[in-house]
């Protein structure tokens, strides 16, 4: 009998000790939480609600007991029969509910945020679009400019041979004009030396041209 004594009461303390987890009231209205494992002992809290949330302290299978604390951190014990490892239906519901309204909260978050998205989107585009016909239009004109600096640089470069050729022209017919300037003088000067001979001449021979005459004879003169 002690044997049988000692077993039941190894067997009672394993079933007491303390178990960390939480359990939940049943579907019933309102549990009792008492100071001991049993209906005779004083009730301290006559209404748990359904689905009030109580941490398990001990759980006795063979008195049908289990302690637990309350949210408020009151202790004692209740039925074994009323607690649950889930959450009633109750809650469950509840919970599914706030779930639900997060999740549609969160869809028109996201089709706000989609909206929102799809016109910056739309916005980017027209930009993007601006930008490029703007960048096409710069890249013709950029084109335009090379072309026509290429085109000043090609008439500058002539205009500064045409400058060149000017003044190399301009040089030979200085030369040329100092050419005929020197050819009248040395014709001026042989016409006057012609001149000058002429008139030597003409005296020299008025000189000497009336020894040139025929003499007359006496007997022509006697006659």
């Amino acid at each position: 009998m002690k044997s049988i004594s000692a077993v039941a009461l190894i067997t009672a303390a394993t079933a007491s000790q303390a178990i960390s987890s939480d359990r939940y009231i049943t579907d019933e209205l309102h549990v009792p939480m008492r100071s001991g494992q049993g209906n005779e002992f004083r009730i301290l809290h006559r209404g748990l609600p359904s689905g009030t949330k109580l941490t398990l302290l001990q759980d006795s299978p063979d008195t049908g007991w289990a302690q637990v604390r309350t949210p408020g951190g009151e202790e004692g014990w209740v039925r074994r029969q009323y607690l649950e490892s889930e959450p009633v239906a109750k809650l469950k519901l509840e919970k599914a509910e706030e779930r639900l309204r997060h999740i549609e909260s969160l869809q028109g978050n996201l089709g706000g945020e989609v909206r929102r998205l799809e016109e910056e989107n739309g916005q980017l585009s027209t930009a993007l679009k601006t930008e490029q016909a703007r960048a096409e239009q710069l890249s013709k004109e950029l084109k335009e400019l090379k072309s026509l600096s290429a085109d000043a640089v090609a008439l500058n470069q002539r205009h500064q041979k045409l400058l060149n050729q000017h003044e190399l022209l301009k040089q030979k017919q200085s030369m040329n004009e100092a050419e005929i300037q020197r050819l009248s003088s040395s014709d001026t000067q042989k016409w006057y030396m012609y001149g000058a001979l002429s008139v030597l001449m003409g005296a020299i021979l008025a000189m000497i041209a009336p020894h040139f005459r025929p003499r007359k004879r006496n007997s022509e003169w006697a006659n």
